[in-house]
């Protein structure tokens, strides 16, 4: 009998060890780097950190984040399309990897780097002053075509808020694009009246209307559910097929093997099912996402094709 309980024993300690096993990456390195796309204290950096420290419990290794800010992100995809695909190094996705290539002749293909995982998804706002007369988003297709060139919009902030200017101007006429390094300097531009307009991310707007400093028009695409911006209008009932939407994911060195490819996607799954990390992007108005490699490249590939056929209509040259 004390024979049996042994074994009974051993085989529920076996048991116990399989379910709280973390898969681990032969990476010969004790940490896996998350590399960002522009500084620490930026919308991507906040997310990353979130995410860093939760793969870290999910697949028992140090995810640390590595911020890799310049050249609109192209900085931060060279060194991850450069780096070893062994896992030790991840990149922290955002649209400017499908949209540098038709602004910056430096910018590298979306295909040097390997889809693993859609961690959200977001509306873009259409955003003014709060004491602007322009009320709607038909106000501001009427003002650009009465002032024809003359209708500023915040550009270069970020790589999809310079395509939402340009897909507006294609169905209301030409606007002036001024450019910025960044969200927070174009937001407080066009707070203080310096600018007309801007497009920003729904997760970054949201503070901004919430507390006065901007007020909302339209948004790019239905927003997630029990969104802030919920009963905000869609710009597509202005601007005809104006959909756009931001998102946030995972890449890799386009050689990493399948099998730590997968080890990685399994990981994020994971963390976005965490009731705690559901509360954080609900709160700041972002779908969760997730699903396989293949669902995440589905996204890329569809918006690389929409975002070529914007430039190519617009005439952008990349510069």
């Amino acid at each position: 009998m004390r024979f049996v309980q042994t074994i009974v024993s051993l085989v529920l300690a076996a048991i116990s060890q399989c379910v709280v096993a973390q898969p681990r990456l032969n990476i010969g390195a004790n940490q896996i780097r998350l590399v960002v796309p522009g500084p620490p204290g930026g919308p991507a950096g906040a997310t990353a950190q979130m995410l860093a420290t939760k793969a870290s419990q999910a697949l028992g290794q140090t995810v640390v984040v590595d911020y890799r800010a310049g050249a609109g992100g192209n900085i931060a995809i060279t060194h991850v399309a450069q780096s070893k695909g062994d896992g030790a190094t991840l990149f922290f996705a955002v649209p400017a990897i499908i949209t540098n290539p038709y602004f910056q002749k430096i910018a590298a293909s979306p295909d040097v780097l390997a889809p693993v995982v859609q961690i959200n998804s977001g509306a873009f706002v259409l955003l003014v002053k709060p004491d602007s007369p322009v009320k709607s988003a038909a106000d501001l297709v009427a003002k650009v075509k009465a002032e024809p060139g003359k209708v500023t919009c915040a550009a270069g902030a970020v790589a999809l808020s310079t395509v939402a200017c340009h897909l507006l101007e294609a169905h209301a006429g030409k606007m002036l694009m001024i450019n910025y390094q960044g969200n927070a300097p174009a937001s407080a531009a066009l707070s203080r009246g310096e600018i007309d307009t801007m497009f920003d991310f729904v997760n970054v707007a949201g503070s901004a209307v919430r507390e006065g400093r901007l007020r909302a028009l339209a948004i790019t695409s239905v927003p997630a559910p029990g969104s802030y911006f919920k009963d905000l209008p869609l710009i597509s009932q202005t601007v005809p097929n104006f959909d756009l939407v931001g998102w946030q994911g995972v890449m890799v060195p386009r050689d990493t093997p399948r099998d730590v490819v997968m080890t990685i996607n399994d990981a994020f799954n994971k963390v976005l099912e965490e009731a705690d990390v559901r509360k954080m992007f609900a709160a700041a108005d972002l779908k969760i996402e997730g699903g396989t490699p293949e669902y995440f490249a589905a996204r890329i590939k569809r918006d690389y094709e929409f975002y070529g056929k914007i430039a190519k209509e617009a005439g952008i040259v990349p510069q």
